[in-house]
């Protein structure tokens, strides 16, 4: 048999257990549909294309160099409407294939400050 002791440990394990019960949160779960599982993996995808153009040296340096931390701006893609990512995402598909050169990263670099200065993340644009 239990002690008085073992009785008491057990008593107040329970308490605590039924206090402490309604305090915790059941899981929510729901069946995704199959065109929502298909635009969240789209979306992901453009954002992991836009985010290894912003990856590259050359537009990291660029964006530094224009006042933009790389980090801000990658969080800003992922904040993007799905229209704002489609453009992007679709710009930076019409770039030639051999590599981003200057005129495109330039094109990319200021597409990126413009939204950035559209949201109000940075004043680029008003200190000019």
């Amino acid at each position: 048999m239990l002690s008085q002791f073992g009785h008491r440990v057990c008593i107040y394990a329970v308490a605590i257990c039924l206090t402490l019960l309604p305090v915790l949160q059941s899981a929510n779960a729901a069946i995704v549909p199959t065109d929502a599982a298909i635009e969240i993996a789209d979306r992901q995808q453009q954002i992991d294309r836009i985010d290894d153009v912003l990856a590259r040296d050359n537009v990291r340096s660029l964006l530094v160099d224009l006042g933009v931390d790389p980090a801000d701006a990658s969080a800003r893609v992922r904040a993007l409407t799905d229209a704002e990512l489609a453009t992007l995402d679709s710009q930076l598909a019409e770039l030639p294939a051999g590599g981003v050169g200057f005129v495109e990263l330039v094109g990319i670099v200021a597409i990126v400050l413009i939204v950035l200065e559209l949201l109000g993340v940075t004043n680029v644009f008003s200190k000019i």
